[in-house]
């Protein structure tokens, strides 16, 4: 049983995902920062209490991650979130192999606002392929 009334579901959810323009945060408790919240990929299981180990920066993945390019799905009446919304993340592996197990979202200052791990991780990526995550593949939600 939720413990939130679905309107306030509705609000932190698009105050806390990329649900404004650009992939921004929304705007319904001002906003979690100024530019697009971004996709950080880990080859360590992320929990609530910690990061996943980032991949190493400069083989085909940046420090921080991809950011959101467009608005995520908006949650109405309690419902989900889903991102990305019109445009796969992807990355792909230079010079080394990856083992990838979670992911973070992070808000504009790098701040983690949501973690999960992959099904089916770890995910082992060869150099030279691409990891991507696919439009709508990332599910957010509160009940």
């Amino acid at each position: 049983m939720a413990a939130l009334d679905q309107a306030m579901v509705s609000k932190i959810l698009n105050a806390i995902t990329p649900t404004g323009a650009a992939g921004i945060p929304g705007t319904a408790f001002g906003t979690i920062g100024a530019t697009a919240m971004k996709v950080r990929l880990n080859s360590a299981a992320s929990t609530a209490a910690a990061a996943g180990t980032q991949l190493a920066s400069g083989s085909g993945y940046t420090t921080g991650g991809n950011a959101f390019t467009a608005a995520s799905t908006v949650s109405s009446a309690g419902s989900n979130v889903t991102a990305p919304a019109t445009t796969a993340l992807s990355w792909t592996a230079a010079g080394t192999s990856w083992s990838i197990v979670s992911m973070d979202l992070t808000d504009s200052a790098a701040l983690r606002v949501w973690f999960g791990n992959f099904t089916g991780q770890p995910i082992a990526v060869a150099d030279g392929n691409t990891f991507q995550i696919a439009v709508n593949a990332i599910t957010i939600s509160l009940t």
